[in-house]
């Protein structure tokens, strides 16, 4: 039965240290990701001129002014950068999503094992009363044998 207790301790610390690593793993990607992203920003503020515009915009509309008033390269890479954020905005969502159900199914498989083990434990403690009923009986059934024999033998 000791086994059992070890077997499932075992199990239970194997699923804690996979979910672990799976939350480990899921974390270094948001980083690596936020890197990228902030790295990103920063080649677009690098990147970023402007054209030389009157200071009353008042006749102008502002659309007009943004268009104007970023270079097209600029434009391109942000359009580019924001696809991308898109992209990987879409990604980080599957990845949370993923970890959601992960930790949901190893939550529910580690309250499985320990309501099994609960049980086990339970089931032992039953089997251990039952056997110490059985070996005092026996030893009381020996006892009477013995003065059985005893009362036999005398004359």
């Amino acid at each position: 039965m000791e086994n059992i207790e070890r077997a499932s301790r075992l199990c239970l610390s194997e699923l804690q240290k996979s979910c672990l690593d799976g939350q480990d793993a899921a974390q270094l990607k948001l980083q690596d990701w936020l890197k990228r992203v902030d790295h990103n920003l920063q080649e677009v503020k690098v990147m970023r001129t402007w054209v030389q515009i009157p200071l009353c915009l008042r006749e102008r509309n502002a659309t007009d002014f943004i268009r104007t008033g970023l270079h097209p390269r600029v434009q391109l890479k942000n359009a580019e950068l924001e696809k991308e954020n898109k992209q990987l905005r879409k990604e980080v969502l599957e990845q949370k999503l993923l970890l959601l159900e992960y930790k949901s199914s190893t939550e529910a498989k580690l309250e499985e094992a320990r309501v099994r083990e609960e049980n086990l434990l339970k089931s032992n403690k039953a089997f251990k009363q039952e056997m110490k009923q059985q070996a005092e009986e026996t030893q009381r059934m020996m006892k009477q044998m013995m003065e059985m024999f005893q009362k036999q033998a005398q004359p």
